[in-house]
């Protein structure tokens, strides 16, 4: 029961966190890395018990990346800051302040997009064929029923 809790309110926060982001209601932000996060993981839980392997690995990897997006984010004002007052010689608390001015910074990972999910492809597939090799093998050496002979 509380392993089809999780998937549900995974499947719904991921669900969610996705369509703001795809309708402009929501940044790529912490806010949306940590639904991806929280997400992922419930649903990986529930895949995970139903022993579905493609799909737990997936989500997995989905709140692995999920986890570095939202460290560097964590990371990033801190090195700008540094970075800024160091360079201007403004002092660092007055250099930490926020601005109103569009970042030209690429999203994080955005450029790596196709090699993640070309990654994800072959695990899955690999996941996927691994399941069918065990599945045969299995079938192959099971036992094969007796038939009796007529006299």
């Amino acid at each position: 029961m509380v392993f089809e809790v999780l998937g549900w309110v995974g499947a719904v926060v991921v669900l969610a966190g996705y369509a703001l982001f795809s309708l402009g209601k929501l940044p790529n932000g912490p806010v949306y890395q940590l639904a991806n996060l929280v997400g992922s993981v419930c649903i990986s839980i529930n895949v995970a018990s139903h022993g579905a392997l493609p799909s737990t690995i997936v989500n997995a990897l989905w709140a692995i990346i999920a986890a570095i997006v939202l460290v560097r984010m964590a990371r990033r004002p801190r090195r700008t800051a540094r970075a800024v007052a160091s360079t201007s010689g403004v002092p660092l608390a007055v250099a930490a302040e926020p601005t109103m001015q569009p970042t030209t910074q690429p999203v994080p990972l955005m450029d790596s997009v196709p090699v993640i999910t070309a990654a994800l492809a072959v695990v899955t597939l690999a996941a996927m064929e691994h399941a069918q090799h065990t599945q045969q093998a299995s079938e192959t050496h099971a036992p094969r029923p007796q038939t009796e002979a007529v006299a």
